[in-house]
């Protein structure tokens, strides 16, 4: 069913700040997806938009050695029953995110360091999402900032919205 509503994926990304690339630690397939799918998406966000590389479901992988985190009770971690194999390392999340840059003609060293992109988090447990959230963040407001400093804004204000005086046409006047 993905088909049918990836051609509205760019539109989605239209003028995005930051972009936030997901796919499950557990199973290289999603990041081989990730790339091949969504890549293309990201064409239609802002020029000096935020790429964020994140590995979701660490806490279903058996070598994920989650440290305790006081948001997160110790028994979450524990029940989630029989653990998989971790499939994608960080090392290949930062190879994705390298290939991003060179995809956006981007420099290296005018973006973020690969290593400070690229995270892995469990929506389940709640672990390092809000680090990731408060992380990109960070980058996304100066980059805001300066883009309403800097020109006109990309949207239309329609409170400002003026009705066009009537005249008389020619042939009736």
């Amino acid at each position: 069913g993905r088909e049918q509503f990836h051609g509205l994926g760019s539109m989605y990304c239209r003028g995005a700040a930051a972009v936030i690339l997901t796919y499950d630690v557990n199973s290289l397939q999603s990041l081989t997806e990730l790339e091949e799918r969504f890549l293309a998406l990201t064409d239609s966000a802002s020029a000096d938009c935020i790429f964020a590389i994140v590995g979701n479901k660490v806490d279903l992988s058996d070598d994920s050695a989650l440290p305790p985190d006081e948001s997160r009770p110790e028994k979450s971690v524990a029940s989630c029953g029989s653990k998989v194999r971790k499939q994608v390392c960080a090392e290949d999340a930062i190879a994705l995110y390298k290939k991003i840059l060179k995809y956006k003609m981007l420099d290296e060293k005018d973006v973020p360091a690969a290593e400070k992109m690229c995270f892995e988090t469990s929506a389940k447990t709640g672990y390092k999402v809000d680090y990731l959230f408060e992380t990109v963040f960070e980058m996304v407001v100066p980059i805001i900032v300066r883009q309403k400093a800097e020109g006109p804004p990309q949207t239309v204000d329609i409170t400002d919205y003026k009705p066009a005086k009537r005249t008389k046409s020619g042939c009736c006047a």
